[in-house]
């Protein structure tokens, strides 16, 4: 006991563990407090949870055994990925299905769901020491089959486009189908596909009424669900309400409103935005939805709506009605004739005229014909019909330009210029089919012997993809010349050759992967932007065909950005990252106003040079060397992290859904190419995606107005993003002020 009163006890042993008085005295009195001592020991985990598999809406449940000589001073608290799970008798847990026994260490899961996927570990707290962790168990749950959500009955309009959505999880990932129930065919029609569940309706007809049939299988087993589409026309105004509608005080005036649609709708009439607010002596709703007004008073001008409904949606018209005094009528009798006269004079002018014309083309048609009678009677058949005489010497291996007889005479070179219009009919009817059976790729072709120094980079969707050089000149030879030129061997050896990208086109079997190639080949062989990249040509001559694409000389921007953070390049400034980031704007920008979407927006899919000119490309390495930066998600190859929620779990796409990718490509930047959140799995991001609780954390060098843009890019709803047009304004101001 020190001078103070305060008891020091050195070296504290368990033995130490009791009741402690304290006394004070003096001349005056005494007073004692007591207090109890209770010595805790440091616990020992002596089992460790292990990782358990379980099915979907089974229970399970972790153990932690410990030992621990202070038993009430101990208890147990687990945490699942790294967050403290709340102790449900304390009622404070975000998770009433998990109940955590602190006494024994007990996790128990009733009912498991997907959600409950993760890695948990559990942590022994002692009072008076650090808590005791133990190794990492990991609960994996074997998902059932079933529909999320499950596909409801629908209403169609006539001649929209439409989607009907079916997805269904459960582990292994189903094999999701729709068919048509009674319809005896094989199949949909051309108008309907059925692309990984979701049932694409291009125009929707009135045969497409009836009832489908989704279908999930894998080799837990086969689950269905049956839903009635039914094809509705909206409400539409065949004769619609003449704004304004006027009349004479003391008449009266009917304001149409005629209304077609299936089911056939109702129609309601307010005055002013109130209901039935209507003098019903005079006034009369008609059978075909027509306001019928016996008496017009001068207090009846007002505004009227029309509002017509069905269960095919909502249509509504506004008509304003003028109320004339009584003395308006004589005047409006004489401006009426005067109306009438001005019509009746424009109707003859136009009429003459017409006549004019229609006598002219007939008269310009005959002396035509009569000058070229004589020759063109040697040319036709019985029938009067000319004869397809450029065919018939294609045929005899004669080209269809004139013969060298013709071209000598130049009278006759004439005359043959003056083909009737029937002649060039009938000859633009026989090689349209030709040109039409061409394909729309032949002006693309190159040969794939100007490839020069391939070299494997990855592989993608569709099969390898090398990197190759290319002469510029190649690129720049016509059309015709390009698919059989070669660069010779014994040419100039400083030529300029350009670095190009090429894709085998291998995995090509599928409706889907056609139609992919297709529509990567429209957006770089017809968009010209320098952010963008080009296509140079396809290798056709021989399997498989190869699509060359333009390259860069320091490749695609995320291995830049991932080689920055060695030094070498030099990290970028933000300045540099901003511009980098202005040109990526820029050719999205471009991409949106033609009506293009990207769908995988990232650095890996951009190129850059070494003057820092970007590019916005789609070399798609989803196998190599880019794999873990794409996940399976209902049987698609999907960019996981650069992908909304909306595009994740609706499968839609817009120029919204690329703006959300934009906003991770600016984060990608200021990160020096660094993974999204590279400490969560995919079924974690996953789930925070669908509970919409994602927190993006900036870069300290991102300018405060970058990071204001960014966020409103990244928002979960889509209304909220803004456009690439907005994006591009907003940055050029960022960089002007920096």
């Amino acid at each position: 006991v020190d001078d103070d009163g305060r008891l020091i006890i050195e070296r504290i042993q368990k033995e130490n563990t009791g009741n402690y008085s304290c006394v004070a005295e003096n001349i005056a009195g005494r007073t004692e407090w007591t207090m109890n001592l209770f010595v805790t020991t440091k616990p020992v985990i002596t089992m460790h949870p292990s990782s358990i598999t379980v099915d979907e809406n089974e229970n399970s449940a972790l153990f932690c055994n410990y030992e621990s000589e202070s038993e009430s001073y101990t208890h147990v608290r687990w945490k699942k990925d790294g967050k403290l799970l709340g102790d449900h008798e304390d009622g404070n847990s975000n998770n009433p299905h998990i109940k955590i026994f602190k006494q024994n260490g007990t996790l128990l899961i009733e009912s498991t769901k997907i959600s409950d996927r993760g890695e948990y570990i559990c942590e022994v707290v002692t009072i008076g020491f650090e808590p005791i962790v133990s190794n990492m168990a990991t609960v994996s749950v074997t998902e059932i089959l079933k529909f999320v959500p499950p596909p409801v009955n629908k209403k169609l309009e006539l001649g929209t486009v439409a989607k009907i959505h079916c997805k269904a999880q459960g582990t292994p990932p189903p094999i999701i189908h729709w068919e048509k129930l009674g319809s005896g065919l094989d199949g949909f029609a051309s108008h309907v596909t059925d692309m990984n569940g979701t049932l694409h309706f291009n125009g929707v007809l009135i045969e497409d009424k009836g009832k489908y049939l989704c279908t999930a299988s894998n080799s837990q087993g086969v689950i269905n669900a049956t839903v009635n589409i039914d094809v509705v026309v909206a409400p539409k105004f065949s004769v619609q309400p003449k704004n304004p509608t006027e009349a004479i005080e003391g008449s009266s005036v009917a304001i149409d409103c005629v209304v077609e649609g299936d089911p056939k709708p109702t129609i309601q009439w307010d005055k002013n935005s109130k209901m039935n607010d209507f003098d019903r002596s005079r006034f009369i709703v008609l059978e075909n939805g027509t306001l019928f007004i016996k008496e017009v008073h001068k207090e009846d001008e007002n505004n009227y709506g029309c509002t017509a409904g069905s269960s095919a949606g909502l249509n509504r018209k506004e008509v304003r009605l003028v109320v004339h005094g009584r003395d308006h009528q004589a005047d409006n009798g004489s401006e009426g004739s005067t109306v009438t006269k001005a019509v009746l004079i424009t109707m003859s002018v136009a009429a003459a005229y017409i006549i004019l014309v229609v006598g002219l083309m007939v008269w310009c048609r005959y002396r035509r014909r009569s000058r070229k009678l004589p020759i063109t009677d040697s040319a036709k058949t019985e029938n009067g019909d000319i004869e397809h005489t450029e065919l018939k010497e294609a045929a005899n291996g004669c080209g269809p330009g004139p013969s060298k007889v013709e071209s000598e005479d130049p009278e006759a070179t004439h005359k043959e210029g003056q083909k009737s219009d029937g002649a060039e009919t009938t000859h633009s009817q026989g090689s349209s089919h030709s040109k039409k059976s061409k394909s729309s790729f032949d002006k693309l072709t190159l040969s794939r012997s100007n490839l020069k120094e391939m070299k494997l980079i990855g592989r993608g969707e569709f099969g390898d993809v090398m990197v190759a050089r290319i002469s510029k000149s190649v690129l720049s030879t016509p059309t015709s010349d390009k698919r059989h030129s070669t660069i010779s061997s014994s040419g100039p050896t400083d030529e300029k050759e350009l670095p190009a990208l090429v894709k085998a086109l291998t995995q090509t079997k599928d409706d889907n992967s056609l139609a992919e190639i297709k529509r990567e080949i429209d957006i770089f062989s017809k968009l010209s932007h320098e952010n963008i990249t080009k296509m140079y040509g396809l290798c056709r001559e021989a399997e498989p065909h190869f699509m060359i694409l333009e390259y860069t000389d320091w490749g695609d921007l995320k291995q830049f950005l991932v080689a920055t953070q060695k030094g070498d390049p030099p990290k970028l400034s933000p300045t540099q990252c901003l511009t980098i980031v202005q040109q990526i704007a820029r050719g999205m920008d471009h991409l949106s106003s033609s009506r293009i979407i990207h769908k995988d927006l990232a650095a890996r899919n951009c190129v850059v040079t070494s003057k820092l000119l970007t590019k916005i490309g789609l070399s798609r390495l989803t196998r190599e060397p880019y794999s873990q930066e794409y996940c399976k998600h209902l049987n698609q190859i999907i960019p996981l992290r650069w992908m909304p929620y909306e595009a994740v779990y609706e499968d839609e796409y817009s120029t919204k859904s690329d703006v959300y990718a934009f906003g991770v490509v600016i984060w990608e930047i200021f990160q020096q190419g660094e993974l999204p959140f590279p400490k969560m799995n995919d079924n974690s991001f996953l789930t925070k995606l669908k509970e919409k609780s994602l927190e993006w954390k900036y870069h300290k060098d991102t300018p405060p107005e970058l990071q204001k843009l960014q966020e409103t890019c990244l928002d979960s709803h889509p209304q909220n993003r803004p456009t690439f047009n907005t994006v591009v304004t907003e940055i050029e101001d960022i960089l002007k002020s920096m």
